[in-house]
């Protein structure tokens, strides 16, 4: 048991460092121009330890954004007795500080990854912080305004990161929320 502990461990800290060096070189270039070669040099692994674990840069680079996607906070079931804007601020909060945690990565690759990750991002950041439809209007317009201000926290979130993290994750929680109900002409206060 102690052996198969020891082995997962160096097989999970061999892929730390895989991904360590994919996010490294994609802060320098795109991924169309990174090679095995290159990532295995700055990893200091083989390449054939490279290939026992993944078939190209592509599926590391997805289960590098897996994992970030994957540790995302969720909102909290909204307490209809409580302050509903103060639980999704609370949330939003969580979230942010997630992002700040991890912003090497949430930046490479919102700029320079596989597209598609600001489109699962928005997926799930949807999915996570939506609010359950009442049933009673049209939820197709509010369905757009809520992917408009989804798409509008992934931008606010990259200028957030850009600029250095200018205003703590409450502040900018309660800044995001704000121009979402904006957006959704809805009602913050």
């Amino acid at each position: 048991m102690i052996k198969s502990d020891s082995a997962s461990r160096r097989v999970r800290m061999t892929k730390r460092m895989m991904k360590d060096a994919l996010m490294e070189l994609l802060e320098q270039r795109p991924l169309s121009t990174v090679s095995v070669t290159d990532l295995c040099a700055r990893a200091d692994v083989n390449r054939s330890t490279f290939y026992s674990y993944y078939d190209n840069l592509t599926q590391l680079l997805r289960e590098a954004e897996d994992e970030l996607i994957a540790q995302l906070p969720s909102a909290m079931p909204i307490d209809e007795q409580s302050d509903p804007v103060r639980q999704l601020t609370e949330g939003f909060t969580l979230f942010f500080g997630y992002v700040r945690r991890h912003a090497r990565d949430f930046d490479v690759l919102l700029r320079a990854g596989d597209p598609s990750f600001s489109e699962r991002l928005m997926d799930t950041i949807m999915e996570r912080f939506r609010k359950p439809d009442s049933g009673t209007e049209n939820p197709l317009p509010k369905s757009w305004g809520y992917i408009y201000a989804v798409n509008g926290t992934i931008g606010l979130i990259r200028e957030w990161i850009r600029g250095g993290f200018p205003i703590p994750e409450g502040e900018f929680a309660v800044l995001v929320l704000r121009m979402g109900f904006r957006a959704n002409d809805l009602k913050s206060d």
